[in-house]
């Protein structure tokens, strides 16, 4: 590990710290960034114990994509190192996703000594990371990181204790945790490599003054994020509605007001930056049509009703128009064409999601549901822009 460690006296001596009055543009790209690979981590790490519990048949490709993810995330760090630490980084995040794999086959096949042995690995496997990180970067604490990793792979392995005993509602709990504790990891990710570049970057005793800099409160970054995010949400919990719909996993009336209350606390996050319309409100009641639609889809699906499956759909697509048209409206910085295509395309792969559970085709399941995500993180990268347009639409550019 010594061939990675950075000497701290090439850095400036003082630390710098995110002023939480006046969050950059580009200091918040950096924390969605983090925030959005760890957040990446949770969904295929559940996705893949899901798939080992449940037998749907997409275990091996589902830990194939968990796999691209942390070689993705090794590669963002060679942007601000190099490639060797990229690539340790992302050994030992596969090594984590490893020894994920072999606890669950071990406790599939009772191995109880076996489960011993992976734990054991794992929370080793926690500690090498927390210490790497730290000897890359002198603003990466290793206790910090050795505490957040440790919480972040506890609640994993509660999450797979919970589906291997089809405890449910447990469960969403926990996948929840792990998603608010993916957004204190990334938190931690994006001071220390902020800090790092900074101090890099000057040779003063002083940091760059936030005076006359465009920024916003880190509490109205959060709800950016949460705007940001809410179709990544929508995807996640919409798939986990269906999966309670035709295979019975999962408590259903649970996930169902969890979409509910994703609808709720989205608009709530609009209105703090969008004026108070009577589109903000009819947003909510399309949305919220949109998810009952859903719900209706896969009933029809299963009674075989070809009739009531064709008005369903043809109800989909126009609710999209109408949710697209309401969001230019409330946004005059959103393109309308733009948004259209994109709604429209997020329902016709809905239908196909759902298509493919009554067939049991998991295979194109899963790609499907990668397409979606990936589609999710696209819009939000548009859509969080044209929120900050908005925001600083009185506000001279800084040059």
């Amino acid at each position: 590990m010594c061939n990675y460690i950075i000497p701290k006296e090439v850095f400036s001596i003082m630390k710098s710290q995110f002023n939480e009055q006046c969050i950059t543009p580009g200091q918040m790209n950096l924390i969605f960034n983090m925030r959005i690979f760890w957040r990446r981590l949770v969904i295929w790490s559940r996705l893949y114990i899901s798939s080992r519990y449940l037998g749907i048949g997409t275990a091996e490709v589902s830990f194939e994509r968990l796999y691209i993810e942390n070689l993705d995330f090794g590669d963002a760090l060679r942007i601000f190192f190099n490639r060797s630490i990229g690539n340790r980084f992302s050994e030992l995040i596969n090594q984590f996703s490893f020894g994920l794999r072999d606890l669950i086959t071990d406790q599939l096949e009772e191995d109880y000594d076996g489960i011993r042995q992976d734990i054991d690995r794992l929370f080793q496997n926690a500690n090498q990371t927390a210490e790497f990180l730290a000897s890359i970067n002198p603003y990466f604490d290793e206790t910090e990181f050795k505490n957040l990793f440790t919480t972040y792979l506890q609640d994993t392995i509660q999450m797979a204790n919970l589906l291997a005993t089809q405890d449910y509602r447990m469960n969403i709990e926990y996948f929840d945790r792990l998603m608010n504790h993916a957004d204190i990891i990334g938190d931690a990710f994006a001071q220390g490599l902020y800090e790092y570049i900074v101090s890099a970057a000057n040779t003063t005793d002083a940091l760059p003054s936030d005076e006359g800099q465009r920024c916003l409160t880190y509490e109205q970054m959060n709800m950016i994020f949460g705007i940001r995010m809410f179709w990544f949400d929508i995807v996640i919990w919409t798939r986990a509605l269906m999966l309670s719909k035709y295979r019975n996993v999962g408590d259903y009336e649970e996930i169902y007001a969890h979409l509910q209350n994703i609808v709720d606390e989205h608009i709530s996050n609009l209105k703090q930056f969008f004026d108070e319309t009577p589109e903000l409100n009819q947003l909510q009641l399309e949305i919220k049509t949109y998810i009952d639609l859903i719900d209706s889809l896969a009933t029809a699906q299963i009674a075989g009703n070809a009739a009531e499956i064709d008005e369903i759909v043809r109800q989909m697509y126009q609710n999209a128009e109408t949710a697209a048209s309401l969001s230019a409206t409330i946004n005059p910085y959103l393109n309308e064409d733009a948004l259209k295509a994109t709604w429209l395309n997020n329902t016709q792969n809905t239908i196909d999601l759902s298509t493919t559970f009554l067939t049991e085709d998991y295979a194109r399941n899963f790609y499907i549901f990668s397409s979606l995500i990936d589609q999710a993180e696209i819009s939000s990268d548009s859509f969080w822009q044209s929120v900050l347009n908005y925001i600083f639409r009185d506000q001279p550019e800084v040059g």
